[in-house]
C-alpha cells in the first residue's frame, strides 16, 4: 500500500474535485479529509479552495480564482454595475450579484456564498473602457438607466474628449444592437457639431 502524498496547497488557489487527483486515488475522500483539516473549504459542490491566512482568520479566494476553476479556465470577463457606475455616464446600479460573461456557461450560481449571474455570451479579450459603455447601453434597464440621460452624458463626455470615438464606434459595430449602433452614431454626431 503506497503512502498518501500530501497535497501542496497554494493559498487561495480555487480546486476543482478532480484536480486533487494527482495528490491522491480518492480525490472526493480526500476532499473531505482536507476540508475536515480546514486546509480546503468547499465553495460549491465539487468546487474547493485553499483559504489565505490574514491576521483576521482565513481569508477566502478572489471571486476571479473561484471563476476560474468554477469555469475549467475558459475564457471570463467580470462585468455590471462596478464597471458601468465607473464610466461616468450617470449609471449608480447596485446588483446583488455579480454579472460575468463566459463560454461556458448561462445561469445563477452561488460560490462561497457569493452570486454570480453567468451569462454565454460574445465579449472581447481585453476589453476597452468604450467597451464597457456599449454594455452600459446594451443593459442600460438592468443599470436603471434611462437611455436619454446616459446619451446625453455620453454626448458630454465625447466632447470632453474622453472616448476614443472610432474604438467606440467599431464597439458598437462589433457588439452593439442596431439601436445601440445607431444611438453612438447620432451621439457622435452630436459632440462632432458642437
Amino acid at each position: 500500500m503506497s503512502a498518501a502524498i500530501e497535497p501542496n496547497l497554494a493559498p487561495g488557489r480555487a480546486y476543482r474535485t478532480r484536480d486533487l487527483r494527482r495528490w491522491g486515488e480518492n480525490p472526493t475522500r480526500l476532499a473531505r479529509r482536507l476540508v475536515h483539516e480546514g486546509k480546503l473549504r468547499m465553495a460549491a459542490h465539487g468546487l474547493y479552495y485553499a483559504p489565505t491566512p490574514s491576521r483576521f482568520g482565513p481569508a477566502p479566494a478572489a471571486d476571479e480564482e473561484l471563476l476560474r476553476a468554477f469555469l475549467d479556465d475558459a475564457p471570463f470577463l467580470v462585468t455590471g454595475p462596478p464597471r458601468w457606475n465607473a464610466l461616468g455616464l450617470g449609471s449608480t446600479a447596485v446588483f446583488a450579484a455579480t454579472l460575468v460573461y463566459n463560454t461556458k456557461r448561462t445561469g445563477e450560481f452561488t460560490l462561497d456564498g457569493r452570486r454570480f449571474i453567468l451569462r454565454r455570451v460574445y465579449f472581447p479579450d481585453a476589453p476597452k473602457p468604450e467597451w464597457f459603455v456599449i454594455d452600459l447601453l446594451q443593459h442600460h434597464e438592468a443599470a436603471g438607466a434611462a437611455l436619454s440621460d446616459l446619451r446625453a452624458a455620453l454626448v458630454d463626455t465625447l466632447r470632453a474628449g474622453r472616448w476614443d470615438r472610432g474604438r467606440l464606434l467599431a464597439m458598437a459595430e462589433a457588439y452593439g444592437t442596431k439601436e445601440t449602433r445607431a444611438l453612438v452614431e447620432a451621439s457622435l454626431a452630436e459632440a462632432a457639431a458642437a
